[in-house]
């Protein structure tokens, strides 16, 4: 079982060197059209094609006209790096040859990147794009077994925001109501500044499904390793203001499952650290009394594999350790149906 351990890592971690290397590839094709559009090799008219990616790794061409073209719509990307940057990149009229070399290598980086990604996903334990967009469309209801504890990381995956780039802590007349998922009005954001902090839509899928016990014997719990106590202030401050169902927060659904203790770990003081697998995890054991192999992970892992290493270095002692998905573009609801299935495959193996 070690050398299969140690087989599958090699591979996850070729897996992630030809990724980065298609990154590369994309960003090299980026970089040129911007170097003949700096030495005017591009024109300027008002109609132009810009190209982004979607969320779910695949491009499109979309036409603006010369005064939006810059802006792009607010969920687009070309490119997210490990810093969780957005680019974006537009193609003025220029010399058809140019124009087409263009588009046939850009478009060529990104099908290997996405090739590159589901296949490391598929090695590494982040659900495939294909699989889980099935798991959607079928309407596929989890059937366990479940989890005994499920454990979220908070930026960007739990929520759409970093909380070190918020600017004030969110109190109560920053609330932002709306529609709970056909549940009722409620607190759907909360306003830090000038940015809106909210759930994303599987994360809120799953906390409603805990929230009315469709997921039997699962409790909750999250892991967080925001980067300042500000940060960890912020985060606290929008838990126990954003709503899962009218009337409860997030923050009531993390305690109701503790008879009112808080077992979550959040930020990176001592005694936590920037890596979960030896403070965050090792506590949540602790304090909860669940074994890691009874465990569900999410976490984002754009600045560090948090479920690369934690499910390499939190294992019981008969090598199974917890369960992980990677969700870089935030959890979404084929990503939470994955992970329960991940789960449960899990379970039915070693029955």
């Amino acid at each position: 079982s070690n050398r299969q351990a140690q087989l599958a890592q090699v591979r996850v971690m070729r897996a992630s060197g030809a990724m980065e290397l298609s990154r590369r590839v994309l960003v090299a094709c980026v970089c040129a059209v911007a170097c003949a559009r700096m030495f005017g090799a591009l024109g300027m008219v008002d109609n132009v094609p810009c190209i982004f990616a979607n969320a779910d790794e695949t491009f499109v061409l979309i036409p603006f006209s010369g005064s939006s073209a810059g802006a792009g719509p607010p969920d687009s990307r070309l490119l997210r790096t490990s810093c969780s940057q957005q680019a974006s990149a537009s193609l003025n009229s220029w010399p058809p040859f140019a124009a087409s070399v263009s588009l046939v290598a850009i478009g060529a980086a990104a099908l290997a990147r996405g090739a590159f990604c589901r296949g490391a996903g598929r090695l590494a334990g982040r659900p495939s794009w294909d699989v889980a967009k099935n798991l959607t469309q079928r309407g596929a209801a989890p059937s366990g077994p479940f989890p005994e504890l499920c454990v979220f990381d908070l930026d960007a995956c739990l929520w759409d925001k970093e909380m070190y780039e918020m600017r004030a802590i969110p109190v109560e007349d920053s609330k932002v109501f709306g529609d709970l998922s056909g549940r009722g009005e409620g607190v759907v954001g909360v306003m830090s500044g000038s940015d809106k902090i909210s759930l994303h839509e599987g994360a809120l899928l799953a906390l409603q499904g805990h929230a009315d016990g469709k997921l039997p014997g699962m409790r909750i719990a999250v892991a967080s390793s925001a980067d300042t106590p500000f940060a960890e202030r912020v985060g606290r401050a929008a838990l126990a203001l954003l709503e899962v169902v009218p009337g409860l927060t997030v923050w009531d659904l993390l305690l109701r499952d503790w008879d009112g203790a808080d077992v979550n770990q959040i930020g990176r003081q001592p005694p936590l650290s920037s890596n979960k697998a030896q403070t965050h995890f090792p506590r949540l054991r602790q304090a909860t009394g669940v074994r890691f192999d009874r465990m569900l992970f999410f976490d984002d892992c754009n600045w560090g594999d948090h479920i690369g290493m934690v499910s390499a270095g939190c294992k019981e002692s008969n090598g199974r350790g917890v369960v992980g998905v990677r969700t870089p573009y935030g959890l979404r609801k084929g990503e939470w149906l994955q992970g329960l299935d991940l789960y449960a495959r899990k379970e039915s193996n070693m029955a």
